[in-house]
């Protein structure tokens, strides 16, 4: 990832924000904690953001914190909301899937309703419907990933959760990883490789 970053100290110099009401935000989850970006500098160790994100954030709370609470900016801002267990849920209802996404799986789980999704299947759902936009995947492989995250869905932790899919001698196997944890043979052909938590807070709006 080249995106250019902007330390804490020149962040809060340029948008003129306190210390206290940058971390208050992270705290709400305005602003997610992934983008407080721990960094060696020659002053030691030092916080940076994502710049482009951050500053289009921090403008968009200004325009709405006189007018609406923090609660109400963090709703309106993700997908994802933050739990006081520090779980992270997805709001099933702002979720948009294509049909033929569904369609899939649906064959493969006739008993569940559309509109009694659990999460983890909504998880699922948006996973795949972004590969098969983007043509990442064949629909084989689509269908193994729906039965393998129904099959591991109790290990499923947003927080703490890779989606990691290789290839070896042509056969394709999905890996459930952890973000500190996994470790993978430098001779297999890592295709897919995505943290859970990072990639459903980049689907913003």
């Amino acid at each position: 990832m080249n995106e250019e970053l902007i330390s804490k100290k020149d962040l809060l110099t340029l948008t003129g924000i306190s210390y206290g009401q940058l971390y208050r935000w992270k705290r709400k989850n305005i602003i997610p904690e992934d983008w407080f970006m721990k960094k060696s500098s020659f002053t030691g160790q030092e916080t940076f953001f994502p710049k482009r994100l951050i500053l289009e954030r921090i403008e968009k709370i200004k325009e709405l914190k006189d007018d609406q609470s923090l609660d109400d900016i963090a709703r309106a801002f993700s997908d994802i909301i933050e739990t006081p267990e520090g779980n992270v849920q997805l709001k099933l209802d702002s979720v948009e899937v294509s049909s033929y996404t569904k369609s899939i799986f649906h064959k493969l789980f006739k008993l569940v309703k559309e509109n009694q999704y659990e999460q983890y299947q909504v998880i699922a759902l948006l996973f795949a419907d972004g590969w098969l936009q983007k043509g990442t995947l064949t629909l084989e492989e689509i269908k193994q990933f729906f039965q393998f995250v129904e099959a591991y869905k109790d290990k499923l932790e947003v927080n703490d959760t890779e989606f990691i899919y290789v290839r070896k001698f042509g056969i394709g196997t999905w890996i459930l990883g952890r973000k500190k944890a996994t470790y993978i043979d430098d001779q297999d052909a890592v295709l897919i490789r995505v943290d859970v938590l990072s990639y459903l807070q980049s689907t913003q709006k």
